[in-house]
């Protein structure tokens, strides 16, 4: 009797294949290698009815953790001058969306970080015994995150 393995690695979506939009953005280096901390949190109320001797939990608050991205670094563009108008004082909230892509280069799925502005820049590290390319990493405070139809 032969025994049959399905082998196939099509069946699985790669966390390579995805875009970065932002909302009133054009001149971007839209390179972007890594995208993390799309995370959502609930804050746990703890409290008591009476003489109940348990402690019961409801849900309270929700909050975003801030997201991270980085990018191969190509010179100055609309998304670092975003982020010296923060320096400078004027905060602009804009929508970034992430599109997350099969293999095909169809989107699968789609997040937008809605009230996004860059609270973190880091320059590329600096390496002369390196041959990887520059990469600048920004950081997004996120108000929150949608899930939107493809």
């Amino acid at each position: 009797m032969a025994i049959s393995y399905d082998l196939a690695t099509d069946n699985y979506i790669g966390s390579y294949n995805f875009q970065v939009a932002i909302d009133g953005i054009t001149d971007i280096n839209s390179e972007f290698v890594t995208v993390s901390g799309v995370k959502s949190n609930t804050e746990e109320l703890e409290f008591m009815h009476g003489n109940d001797p348990y402690v019961r939990k409801s849900a309270g608050r929700l909050s975003y953790e801030p997201v991270t991205m980085e990018r191969v670094y190509k010179g100055v563009d609309d998304f670092y001058r975003w982020r010296l108008q923060v320096e400078a004082g004027n905060i602009e909230r804009k929508d970034v969306t992430i599109r997350m892509m099969n293999a095909g280069f169809q989107v699968i799925r789609q997040m937008t970080l809605a009230g996004a502005w860059p609270v973190k820049w880091e320059m590329p590290d600096m390496d002369a015994t390196s041959s990887r390319p520059a990469m600048e990493r920004i950081t997004l405070s996120v108000d929150r995150v949608r899930e939107s139809a493809p």
